[in-house]
């Protein structure tokens, strides 16, 4: 037997005395530490003191019963990890349909039989501990994320002074600080990429949709990438069918810079690009197209995913390092879109970005 101060402890909310000490009786026999409590109320005291590690929680109490201090715990973020067991002698279907939908890790009947009751607050303190594994796992990725995203910033920023006033004092080649000033701003848009991933991927990026004028949005696009499509002797072309889209207007703002500059990377010289919008019931749809190679079929499943490039051998050219798909992908589902790509090799891509439709637009 542990020591009983190192083992794992167990909340019971049962308010049958026989049933908790019949609790208490299997979890010390498990190697557990329970702690018993009689009713709804003094469980949800029991819980703003110490955490237990999870919680057996009878459905017919006095004070609050089961489904009430469930709801509390999924609630509450200081509690909503804590795997919750619900237990009952109930046997109907739609119970436990409800504890689950409702947050619960498990279902116990009564009466209790130890090797069940051992395997589920086995099996639902694994998956709290993997949750908790992966959590601080994200934690230590964020910090580094800033840690590389400082560290990179404070030489750019120097880079980025040093051309502006190469440039205001005419002692540089033209030509030259042109292309360390694009240098230095693809490189601040990746730093700004790999910030932005971290925080969708724990969910802290701040996302606010609202109603979007895509007109307007897709004109500054025009005369902001314009030059850029000269250069190669690309035709950029805007088809705007859907006026507005329910999005966060920064993060659609990045998601169609990236899948622009992605095509005018991969376009064909003397070929076209096109971005058209068109409503499809409750969700607009925007395609981002080119008259590219086209990507092939072993790299299809892979183009969403972080640090992954395609090398693009007629262009010339490779993505960046992989992070604006990634970034568009999270970002979609963080607004509740979604975004796929069409393509055939040799035949030209269209990524197709869906989100919600604004209101009012039939």
């Amino acid at each position: 037997m542990p020591d009983p101060d190192s083992r794992i402890t167990i909340l019971v909310a049962d308010d049958n005395s026989l049933n908790r000490e019949l609790l208490k009786e299997y979890l010390d026999a498990l190697g557990y530490q329970p702690r018993l409590v009689g009713d709804g109320r003094a469980a949800l005291d029991a819980l703003a003191g110490e955490l237990p590690e999870a919680i057996l929680l009878d459905i017919d109490m006095p004070e609050l019963d089961g489904f009430e201090v469930l709801a509390a715990v999924s609630a509450d973020e200081r509690l909503r990890d804590i795997p919750v067991i619900m237990i009952s002698g109930r046997d109907d279907i739609p119970s436990i349909v409800r504890c689950l939908e409702m947050g619960a890790a498990d279902f116990l009947p009564k009466p209790f039989n130890p090797r069940i009751l051992q395997a589920r607050l086995s099996a639902s303190l694994d998956k709290k501990r993997l949750r908790d594994r992966e959590r601080d796992l994200i934690r230590m990725q964020e910090a580094l994320t800033h840690m590389i995203v400082h560290d990179l910033g404070n030489p750019l920023s120097v880079i980025q002074m040093n051309a502006e006033m190469m440039a205001m004092l005419g002692t540089g080649d033209n030509e030259q600080l042109t292309h360390i000033t694009r240098a230095a701003a693809s490189m601040g848009t990746m730093i700004e990429s790999m910030l932005d991933l971290t925080k969708l991927e724990s969910g802290t990026m701040p996302v606010r949709p609202e109603r979007v004028d895509l007109a307007r949005l897709l004109s500054r696009f025009d005369a902001e990438y314009q030059p850029f499509a000269d250069d190669r002797g690309l035709r950029l072309e805007f088809d705007g069918q859907a006026p507005h889209v329910y999005a966060d207007p920064l993060l659609l703002q990045r998601m169609l810079a990236n899948l622009v500059g992605n095509a005018l990377k991969y376009a064909r010289p003397a070929t076209f690009i096109r971005v058209s919008t068109e409503r499809h019931d409750t969700v607009t749809r925007i395609a981002v197209s080119d008259d590219g190679p086209g990507i092939p079929e072993a790299h299809r499943e892979r183009v969403f995913d972080r640090f992954y490039q395609v090398e693009a051998k007629e262009a010339g050219v490779r993505a960046g390092i992989g992070l604006g798909l990634s970034f568009c992908r999270l970002a979609a589902e963080a607004q509740n879109g979604t975004i796929h790509v069409d393509t055939t090799e040799g035949g030209g891509t269209t990524f197709i970005l869906e989100l919600p439709a604004a209101q009012g637009d039939r």
